[in-house]
C-alpha cells in the first residue's frame, strides 16, 4: 500500500465523517428519506460522460440493495429515532467486522482467532453503549442503535459483493450503483410515510434540504465511495480496513465544533472498547506485519 493509497483513504473516512454531520443537520431541513433519493440523483448528469459497463445489470441492482438503498434507509431511521453523529460514529465501525464475516461466507477469506475475538469485544461495547443511563434501551435511542448496526450489516454484505463480483472500480460503476438505486429510494418516503406526507415534502424541499442533498450525493456516493472502493480492488481488506477507525476520531471532533454534541463519559468508554476491539480485528495482523517487515529490513 503506497503512500498515495494511505492519504486517499484519510481523506476518504474524513468525507465520509463530514457527510454523516450533514445528514444529522439534514434531518431538521429536509426527510431522511428524501435525502436518500435526491443524493442519488447528483448521479444523473453524469450518465452522458459514463457508460453503462459491461457488467450485467442485475449485478448492479443487487449491490445497489444492500450498498445504497437499505444502507442508507437504516442510517435514516437511525437519526430520525434521535441517535447522535458522534454515537453513530462508533456504532458504524462494525462495518469492518460485518464485512470480515461476510467476506469468509462469500469469498471464503480467511479468518484468524484473533479477528473472532476483536469481533466479541465490539459487541461488548455495542452493549455497553446500549445500556448507557443517558440513552436508555426503550424508545427512540435503541431503535436509533439496532438501525445503524443493521446499516452496517447491509454495508458489510454490499462491500462483499462489490469485490466478489467485481465492481466499483470505476467511476462508471458507481454512477450506475446510484442510478439503478434511484427508483427504490424514491419509494421509501412514500411506503414509510405516506403518499400525502412524502408528496409534501418533494413539493416543499427548501435549499438547504437541497443543499445537504448536493453535498452528500456528491461527496459521499458518488467522488468517496469511488475513491474507496477503486483503492479496495488494488489492496487487500486487511490493509484498508483499518482507516475506518479514524471515522469517530473526524465525526466527534466535528461534532463538538460545529454541532456542540456532548459525549458522557461512558458513551466514551463505550464507544473506546468498539474501536478497540476493531482494532484487534484489523489492526493488529498490520502491526504484526510492520514489526516482521522491520525485522528483515535490519
Amino acid at each position: 500500500m503506497t503512500f498515495r493509497d494511505t492519504l486517499t483513504a484519510i481523506f476518504v473516512v474524513f468525507l465520509w465523517s463530514t457527510s454523516l454531520l450533514v445528514q444529522k443537520f439534514a434531518v431538521n431541513h429536509i426527510s431522511i428519506y428524501v435525502l436518500g433519493f435526491l443524493r442519488l440523483l447528483t448521479a444523473v448528469p453524469l450518465i452522458f460522460i459514463y457508460r453503462r459497463p459491461a457488467h450485467p445489470i442485475w449485478r448492479y441492482l443487487l449491490i445497489g440493495f444492500f450498498w445504497n438503498v437499505l444502507n442508507f434507509l437504516f442510517i435514516g431511521i437511525g437519526f430520525k429515532s434521535g441517535i447522535g453523529a458522534g454515537i453513530s460514529s462508533f456504532l458504524i465501525q462494525t462495518n469492518a467486522f460485518f464485512g470480515v464475516f461476510f467476506c469468509y461466507v462469500l469469498l471464503r477469506e480467511n479468518v484468524h482467532i484473533i479477528e473472532i475475538v476483536g469481533m466479541f469485544i465490539a459487541s461488548y461495547g455495542v452493549y455497553l453503549l446500549s445500556q448507557d443511563s443517558s440513552t436508555p434501551l426503550q424508545g427512540a435511542t435503541l431503535i436509533g442503535i439496532i438501525s445503524i448496526l443493521l446499516s452496517s450489516v447491509c454495508w458489510g454484505i454490499g462491500f462483499t459483493l462489490l469485490k466478489k463480483l467485481k465492481i466499483g472500480g470505476t467511476m462508471s460503476d458507481n454512477v450506475w450503483l446510484s442510478i439503478v438505486s434511484a427508483p427504490s429510494l424514491f419509494m421509501i418516503p412514500f411506503l414509510l410515510e405516506g403518499p400525502q406526507k412524502a408528496s409534501l415534502e418533494f413539493s416543499n424541499l427548501s435549499f438547504i434540504g437541497i443543499a445537504c442533498a448536493l453535498y452528500v450525493g456528491f461527496v459521499s456516493t458518488i467522488c468517496a465511495s469511488y475513491l474507496w472502493l477503486n483503492l479496495a480492488h488494488r489492496v487487500s481488506t486487511a490493509q484498508q480496513a483499518p482507516f475506518m477507525l479514524l471515522l469517530p476520531i473526524f465525526t466527534c471532533a466535528l461534532s463538538i465544533l460545529s454541532m456542540q454534541e456532548i459525549l458522557t463519559l461512558s458513551q466514551l468508554f463505550a464507544g473506546g472498547i468498539i474501536l478497540f476491539g476493531v482494532f484487534i480485528t484489523r489492526g493488529v495482523p498490520l502491526l504484526k506485519r510492520l514489526k516482521m517487515y522491520n525485522f528483515h529490513l535490519n
